[in-house]
């Protein structure tokens, strides 16, 4: 159902309640108003004459209206001449004037001489009864609804101790016809201001769904604007907050899945390369040994080259993903820098020893720490280690030096390699990004070692430069500030 139709619907369901309970309480005060304006009749009539004249005559009272049997004036009492002859009979059952508020006696049993009266009512004999002074009911008659009161007089004994006052007509004229007419002009004027009042709020509510539907099919690139302060526009600025989300969400699963798409395709190509390359020198090994001849020493180091490249790809692909997720949380401890760097050297050094390059490296003798994760930073190191063992041409040297300047340590790895041109310094730690020379030596590779390691370094707030000394070859530094004493186990 719509919104105006609705409205519309509510409207008249809330106009009819108002319109029974009003033609209710209408009803209610007109019982009341005629069933006192009939107590009061009856009061004022038995009260000035008209006892007098029920308990002279009680078979004839009310008398009919006429000079004869006109009652007297308010105040006055007739005279009593005596016993008047009876009239002749008479029968005021066929009279042809009928008042419009009927009067009857009835003694204490609530039976009257008047033969002509009609049978006491059971329910006022039982309101009666029960001790009230007055009770009313209703009255059918002639096809009109009337009204009946009985009233207990102030003399308990009597032809006329008990009256009973009937009206014909309840209401004034038109009465009925006037409430429906209310009743249907109530509803029209509420339906209207509803239709009114609806009019402009289904119009924003339809401008603000088009624009949704709208901002959907651009992946919710547009928004909304639909004005005002009231709960629409709170709609539709939560609309658009929660469309602003959605697109980020969106841009960033895209990215990602974009990034993992160009990753695996990356991981596939370098990971095949060496394999491949390991795999050619495994088929060399087997056919030497099959042929009983010993293998070639430098068919050995380009395995060993190769298994060693294999296994930092892998360790740098495992970090990488878990640096792209986004959900990596810095582990703060203690991490002593000193075994780190022995441990990287350690890691890489039959490598560089089976291409005749020269790894060494200097720690202080009274150890260094700082505070960040061990095993992303360790990772970080190695990663310089390896660029550097990599593309250093054999008979090459290779350095790790680390040592403390003030409140900072340094981890500088220097080489003597081909360096890395001027123009390409700001790139080298961009993602999949190699210099032209190490691209033509090493053609595989994504270039994952020196942006994983500046990912960490920024992670952990620390700090690394690449320089170029003057001897040649290349220098990247790493550096931070120093933390204090390990925590003392015990």
């Amino acid at each position: 159902m719509k919104l105006r139709a609705r409205l519309a619907w509510t409207a008249l369901a809330a106009a009819l309640p108002v319109v029974a309970a009003t033609a209710w309480m209408r009803a209610r005060f007109e019982w009341k108003d005629a069933e006192q304006a009939l107590v009061e009749f009856a009061v004022d009539r038995m009260e000035n004459g008209g006892r007098e004249a029920c308990e002279d005559d009680p078979e004839f009272f009310p008398p009919l209206p006429g000079p004869r049997d006109r009652l007297p004036p308010p105040g006055k009492n007739p005279p009593r001449p005596g016993p008047r002859p009876r009239p002749e009979p008479r029968e005021p059952r066929n009279r042809p004037f009928r008042p419009l508020n009927e009067l009857w006696a009835y003694a204490p049993d609530f039976r009257s001489a008047n033969p002509h009266a009609p049978p006491f009512p059971d329910e006022l004999r039982d309101g009666l009864a029960g001790g009230a002074k007055v009770a009313s009911a209703p009255w059918r008659v002639a096809g009109a609804d009337g009204i009946q009161v009985a009233v207990r007089m102030t003399w308990e004994e009597g032809p006329c101790a008990i009256v009973l006052a009937r009206r014909p007509v309840l209401g004034p004229p038109g009465a009925v016809g006037d409430l429906l007419l209310g009743s249907l002009a109530l509803c029209a004027v509420l339906l209207g201001a509803v239709t009114l009042a609806a009019g402009p709020l289904v119009e924003r509510v339809r401008r603000l769904t088009a624009q949704v539907r709208q901002s959907a099919a651009t992946r919710y690139a547009s928004g909304t604007d639909v004005g005002g302060s009231d709960e629409i526009a709170e709609l539709a600025r939560a609309y658009d907050a929660a469309a602003t989300a959605a697109r980020t969400s969106l841009e960033s699963l895209e990215s990602r899945e974009r990034a993992l798409r160009s990753f695996v395709e990356n991981t596939t190509h370098d990971v095949m390369i060496p394999l491949t390359v390991l795999q050619g020198h495994l088929t060399v090994f087997r056919r030497k040994a099959e042929a009983g001849a010993s293998a070639d020493r430098e068919v050995v180091v380009d395995a060993l080259q190769e298994a060693h490249y294999m296994a930092s790809l892998v360790q740098n692909l495992a970090a990488a993903a878990r640096l792209e997720s986004g959900e990596l949380g810095i582990e703060r401890h203690f991490v002593d820098l000193a075994a780190l760097v022995e441990r990287a050297v350690a890691r890489h050094a039959p490598i560089a020893k089976a291409r005749e390059i020269h790894l060494e490296h200097a720690v202080p003798p009274e150890g260094l720490g700082a505070e960040g994760d061990v095993t992303l930073l360790e990772q970080a190191v190695s990663n310089l280690i390896h660029n550097a063992v990599r593309y250093v041409e054999p008979g090459g040297h290779v350095a790790v030096v680390l040592e403390r300047r003030g409140p900072r340590f340094s981890l500088r790895v220097l080489d003597d390699g081909p360096g890395i041109p001027e123009s390409m310094r700001q790139r080298v730690f961009e993602r999949s990004f190699r210099a032209d020379a190490a691209r033509s030596r090493h053609p595989a590779g994504m270039g994952l070692g020196l942006s994983i390691a500046k990912d960490v370094a920024d992670r952990h707030g620390f700090t690394l430069e690449l320089r170029r000394p003057e001897a040649g070859g290349a220098e990247l530094e790493l550096s931070g500030p120093v933390a204090g004493e390990p925590p003392k186990s015990g």
